[in-house]
């Protein structure tokens, strides 16, 4: 399981806190002659640049919840420690103006 998050604060812009939680699992273009090429850390930078476009900062589970576990609700915070399939997304947005 991956843990990434930024937290990207700018004067006049406010605050944007974008988090994913997944298992990174390989795609097709992650082999190249049927070995995989791609690590899993890379794979979750991938799915978090798609989402939200640009890089996080990946961390454990421990750094994430402590940061960010206000922001995660109690359900998926509960569905962290079962092995499952998860693929958790948030955006939050403050605007100071």
């Amino acid at each position: 399981m991956q843990y990434l998050a930024s937290d990207y604060y700018a004067t006049g812009e406010g605050r944007t806190i974008c988090l994913l939680v997944t298992c990174a699992y390989p795609r097709q273009d992650d082999y190249l002659d049927g070995t995989l090429t791609n690590g899993e850390k890379f794979r979750a930078a991938r799915e978090f640049l798609e989402e939200f476009g640009h890089l996080p900062e990946n961390v454990s589970k421990e750094q994430f919840i402590e940061r960010y576990g206000q922001f995660v609700p109690d359900s998926v915070q509960y569905m962290l420690d079962e092995p499952a399939n998860i693929h958790f997304t948030q955006r939050f947005h403050y605007n100071y103006a």
